[in-house]
């Protein structure tokens, strides 16, 4: 029988992710296990190649504290609607690429599955925007459930 001790859930904060958190939270509860909620974030500079005018002055350290304490304020909603279901609640903001900063989160916890969702990107936007879900099966040293949500 599979036991499942620690749980990651990988968010992104989409549509799809959320069904993954309800499936991470069911199998998290149906276990007993811990549930380790993830959420990386990527500075501007690592998603795309771009220029900034030079008329254009922003103040990246303020727009990154403004998102990163958003965010944070996100995944303490997800750990306080866990911990009513789930003993053992923990979560984690971590930057860089996803799939690395994953892979070494789920080594960290000892992760024995990770709950992530797919935006089921095919054809041309997947040639161009890449298949995050594959490069986290790939890299991460866990079984890895990716929950298909419809567009």
């Amino acid at each position: 029988m599979v036991v499942y001790k620690h749980i990651l859930y990988c968010t992104d904060f989409s549509e799809p992710a959320k069904a993954a958190f309800l499936v991470a939270l069911d199998l998290a509860e149906k276990y007993g296990s811990a549930l380790h909620i993830l959420h990386v974030y990527q500075e501007p500079g690592d998603v795309a190649e771009f220029e900034v005018s030079s008329n254009m002055h922003m103040d990246w350290i303020r727009v990154a504290h403004f998102v990163g304490t958003e965010r944070e304020k996100k995944l303490v909603a997800l750990r306080d609607e866990a911990a009513g279901k789930v003993k053992d609640v923990s979560f984690k903001m971590l930057r860089g690429k996803p799939q690395t900063e994953i892979a070494r989160y789920a080594r960290e916890v000892k992760a024995d599955l990770a709950v992530i969702s797919s935006h089921g990107l095919s054809g041309l936007e997947h040639a161009i925007f890449g298949g995050t879900a594959e490069k986290i099966m790939r890299e991460t040293p866990c079984a890895v459930l990716v929950v298909k949500h419809g567009k």
